[in-house]
């Protein structure tokens, strides 16, 4: 079953405050390759939404959209962002809510290296329609824009909290390389990224989302490595001086046989 991950509600708070969100560039991706098989953009279902990001993108160019976790408090975050949206509490493994043949596309971001691959694949392949896409998407470790201020992050994520990420976390470290999708001729997408322009707090911000980083607190409460490292950031970027951070983005793309 899916790894439960995320699932507090200081941290869900986090996720759904400071995570970035994609830009129009992954959807408009996605859609353009549905268009390929002559997708007429009926369902669409977002799993291991979190709290709502990758889903609300979804709802321009698609008649129904519902988001999938297996988080409560991840849920609880995006109904309370996203109104419009149907979400639900779940296993990516189970989706028995859906009829078969029933959905157009199926994504899901940051979230694959969570999941039994098979038991997803079985039901991905049960609920889509013929012609319906599997998207799967994530994006890597951020670069900030002074080689400096990387320096420091990278310390804090591969020395300070070594320890306390997921063994999971390579496959993103890695871009899914190792990932394959079920049908053939599915297809990568590694030209896209997330740019964001951030204070120094934010950025900060951002890092408390991390789940090694919430792992850490429960070990050392009282730690002071978040803080330091903010003030540490803050000499070189100083006078509210933005910083730019970059996350190379991956995507697989495949679609189930018509026949």
């Amino acid at each position: 079953m899916s790894i439960r991950l995320f699932e507090s509600s200081d941290h869900a708070k986090y996720y759904a405050q400071f995570r970035p969100d994609y830009p129009d560039t992954v959807v408009k991706s996605i859609v353009d390759y549905c268009k390929l098989s002559n997708n007429d953009f009926g369902t669409a279902i977002d799993i291991g939404c979190g709290t709502g990001q990758s889903t609300y993108s979804l709802k321009t160019y698609f008649k129904n959209v519902i988001g999938v976790d297996v988080s409560e408090k991840q849920i609880e975050q995006a109904k309370l962002k996203y109104h419009d949206i149907k979400f639900t509490v779940g296993p990516a493994e189970d989706l028995s809510f859906l009829e078969s043949g029933s959905v157009n596309l199926i994504t899901t971001a940051q979230a694959l290296h969570w999941m039994n691959h098979e038991a997803f694949y079985e039901e991905v392949d049960r609920v889509l329609r013929p012609g319906g896409v599997l998207a799967v998407y994530g994006y890597g470790i951020p670069v900030e824009n002074k080689k400096e201020a990387h320096n420091l992050v990278s310390h804090f994520y591969s020395q300070t909290l070594s320890e306390y990420w997921s063994k999971e976390r390579k496959f993103i470290e890695q871009h899914y390389q190792s990932f394959h999708l079920p049908y053939d001729g599915w297809i990568r997408n590694d030209g896209l990224e997330i740019v964001k322009n951030w204070s120094v707090d934010q950025y900060t911000g951002y890092i408390t989302s991390w789940s090694a980083w919430q792992k850490y607190l429960k070990s050392y409460p009282e730690s002071k490595d978040l803080q330091t490292l903010h003030e540490q950031l803050l000499s070189l970027y100083p006078n509210d001086e933005i910083m730019t951070i970059r996350w190379p983005i991956f995507m697989l793309l495949g679609t189930k046989p018509k026949a």
